[in-house]
């Protein structure tokens, strides 16, 4: 029988293992086609279980797995597996059990081939598979079709997998098998960098596979796919909707060498790529970017409207009052009258106020109001404060599950006023998205504050939006007195304008800030999970898992996300019933870290794990939506610990305590766009714990999270500025 690795005697060393086995069961497999657990056995006799990118096995296979001895705190010592290559049967016992893993063959039907073929059956069958399964007694010719079609996909799985893991990538195997079936060996040969399309491959990865199967250091798909894992690279890490060419020839050089003279113009030219005075994008970001800016420019260009006599009456009686300031009468005036407007301030300037008078105004003057928030918490924090029926972008637009939205041009938004809280959040494509479902009649508040951090995805329509001028802008710079008496509120107004914040209280202010100085990274991080688990939570009377926030701006390190989140678990949850082969434990605080249309689970929402189904097969989890969502085990992998999560992760949510590690060890980092947003996550009380001295630095620095972005040019060229409010 076949076979290239096919020896009796595991290449085991202390740690390494390296050895034939036969799966007697699969214990656990994701649904995504990626990781499993099964129980092998060697040739030895030896029980084993095996963990890892091993999900292309099935009972009964025979394999070389290569990896190393683990313990886990659940099951034991282990196999961790870093390779599994399937292995043809070494034994005619072996080929019949092989045989019945095949579309329409059972046992009978095994027997028989090895009753025609003997030892060589397996070598027979890929001869000529259609013509080995035809010739069986009784075979239907669509029944041996099935088994030809089943055998030949069985077997590119494994040409997949070869091809596949020996650089790190063979846990994809499964997933691109499932996705493109038999002909997916072919297409990874074909163009293996249509790997860096798939979330996880990296550039040097598909490379790696490229060169290994002969394409030329020279080749000009391997300049472009560099050129292309470039600009992807800068939108998802820098933001960046475009590079200048100069920066991308000096990035596609570091990994493949100086790229051609002439290339990018040739790339530009086939609409590969999108080029235009020296800057470079990717097209479908480049047609984002129009598109959104015809649109707002639409929408900014249309002649201001008379106010409703209802508003028009009411911001009369306002006028006379002190409810509002003139800043928010302006506010609401440019609501009502024209088609879209801005509202941007810091925190305690009034901007829930003013929202709640446009609910309140909308609903006497009998004008149709649509709330949106770009997360399922800030939806619902702008609902609790309006009284009014909001929800998130997605919801709005009628997001189906890998189709995309139902409101567009030819069905759009139904409403007289969409009010867009928490607009600094909006991405690109997400902005794009929305307002191509804006009806011609509708107009459109962005309320937001431009201070905080730029979005998590590509662009920052909303800063550009203010930048450009085109739209009538209300800044609300009166922080209340009511905020006032709040040091966390002074706290951020000071770090917004570059200086440090107080750390004492002033006159009538609430000790609801404070600084806790630790030079040593270590000793910052015991003082935070300190007070994470212990000392605020019985202070304020809250709950440490749901109602404390560690905000962290760096993953590695003593400060970092991972450590934290390793801690703060081990105090807050240690003792929580195991999930999915114990990856989760009920009770733990998790987030969402890309949009998941199928469980309507976004990016950046936060959930608690609570139990899985029987078969280990979903993770049941309570959004803080309010919705329970059951999530395939396939899509927990984007759920990650958030006891600690990023400052970005953060935007558009509010925890009743946040604590904020602070220091040099942060490095470029640590900016004031990042601090001010963190700061402001908080309620009741916000302590920074670190180094004073980077504080300081954080609050002095200002262009660290600087974007190059094109929509506020393209604006200012297609619309006459507006003055600001």
């Amino acid at each position: 029988m076949g076979g290239g690795f096919d020896h009796a005697t595991a290449a085991i060393g202390e740690d390494g293992f390296d050895a034939a086995v036969r799966v007697r069961h699969v214990r656990w497999k994701a649904p995504d086609g990626g990781f499993a657990v099964l129980a092998v056995e060697d040739d030895g006799g030896d029980d084993v279980t095996v963990a890892g990118p091993v999900a292309h096995l099935a009972e009964g296979h025979r394999a070389r797995v290569v990896g190393r001895w683990t313990e886990h705190e659940r099951y034991g010592r282990q196999v961790q597996a870093d390779a599994a290559y399937e292995l043809d049967p070494d034994d005619v016992d072996g080929a019949l059990r092989y045989l019945t893993t095949i579309s329409r063959i059972g046992k009978r039907r095994a027997q028989q081939l090895v009753d025609r073929h003997g030892a060589a059956v397996l070598e027979a069958i890929d001869a000529d598979p259609d013509a080995a399964f035809a010739a069986l007694p009784r075979m239907s010719a669509r029944a041996a079709r099935s088994a030809a079609e089943s055998w030949r996909e069985r077997r590119a799985l494994r040409d997949l997998y070869v091809l596949l893991a020996p650089h790190g990538a063979g846990w994809l195997a499964a997933t691109l098998h499932e996705r493109h079936g038999a002909s997916a060996v072919g297409l990874v040969r074909q163009d293996p960098y249509r790997l860096t399309e798939e979330h996880g491959v990296g550039f040097e990865t598909a490379d790696a596979i490229a060169r290994a199967h002969g394409v030329a250091a020279d080749s000009p798909g391997r300049y472009r796919a560099a050129l292309i894992h470039v600009l992807q690279s800068a939108e998802r890490r820098g933001g960046h909707t475009f590079l200048p060419a100069d920066r991308l020839l000096r990035e596609a050089a570091e990994l493949v060498g100086p790229v051609p003279d002439g290339l990018v113009a040739d790339l530009g030219a086939t609409g590969a790529l999108a080029v235009d005075d020296g800057r470079v994008a990717l097209p479908a970001t480049w047609e984002d970017e129009a598109a959104l800016a015809d649109d707002l420019a639409t929408l900014a260009a249309a002649p201001a409207g008379e106010l409703p006599d209802e508003v028009a009456a009411r911001l009369d009686e306002l006028a006379a009052g002190d409810d509002l300031t003139d800043e928010q009468r302006g506010a609401i005036a440019a609501a009502f009258g024209r088609r879209l407007s801005v509202i941007t301030g810091g925190p305690g300037t009034g901007k829930t106020t003013l929202v709640k008078t446009l609910a309140a105004l909308a609903a006497e003057s009998d004008v149709a109001l649509a709330l949106c928030a770009p997360t399922g918490r800030a939806a619902r924090r702008l609902s609790e404060a309006t009284g009014a029926e909001a929800t998130t972008i997605h919801r709005l637009l009628e997001w189906i599950p890998q189709e995309g939205p139902l409101r567009g041009p030819s069905y759009p938004i139904e409403c007289d006023l969409l009010v867009v809280d928490e607009s600094s959040m909006l991405s690109l494509d997400v902005a794009r998205t929305l307002f191509d479902a804006v009806a011609g009649d509708t107009a459109v508040v962005m309320v937001g504050d431009a201070d905080q951090l730029p979005p998590v995805g590509a662009g920052k329509p909303f800063a550009d939006l203010i930048e450009s001028g085109a739209v009538p802008v209300t800044r609300l710079s009166h922080v209340f007195r009511q905020s006032a008496r709040s040091m966390i509120v002074g706290a951020a107004h000071a770090v917004r304008t570059g200086d440090l914040p107080p750390t004492r209280p002033g006159p009538d202010q609430d000790h609801d800030f404070f600084v806790m100085e630790r030079e040593a990274d270590r000793a910052a991080a015991d003082t935070v999970v300190e007070l994470a688990t212990g000392r605020l939570a019985r202070h304020y009377e809250v709950d440490p898992i749901r109602e404390i926030q560690v905000l962290s701006p760096v993953y590695r390190g003593p400060l970092g996300i991972d450590a934290l989140n390793e801690r703060l678990r081990a105090a807050l949850n240690p003792d929580g019933a195991e999930l999915l082969d114990g990856d989760f434990r009920a009770g733990d605080k998790l987030i969402q870290t890309r949009n998941d249309y199928e469980t309507g689970l976004m990016n950046g929402q936060i959930a608690i794990a609570v139990e899985s189904d029987a078969d280990d097969e979903r993770l049941v989890v309570d959004a803080d939506d309010g919705r329970r969502v059951e999530v395939p085990a396939g899509a927990v992998r984007w759920l990650r610990p958030a006891y600690a999560i990023s400052v970005h992760r953060s935007q558009g949510c509010e925890v009743p305590v946040v604590v904020i590690p602070v220091h040099a060890a942060h490095g470029g980092m640590l900016s004031r766009n990042l601090l001010y947003t963190a700061i402001t996550r908080a309620r009741r009380a916000c302590v920074l714990v670190g180094q004073r001295s980077a504080v300081a630095r954080a609050a002095r620095r200002a262009d660290a999270f600087r974007r190059n972005t094109r929509l506020a040019e393209i604006l200012q060229g297609q619309v006459r500025p507006s003055r600001s409010v």
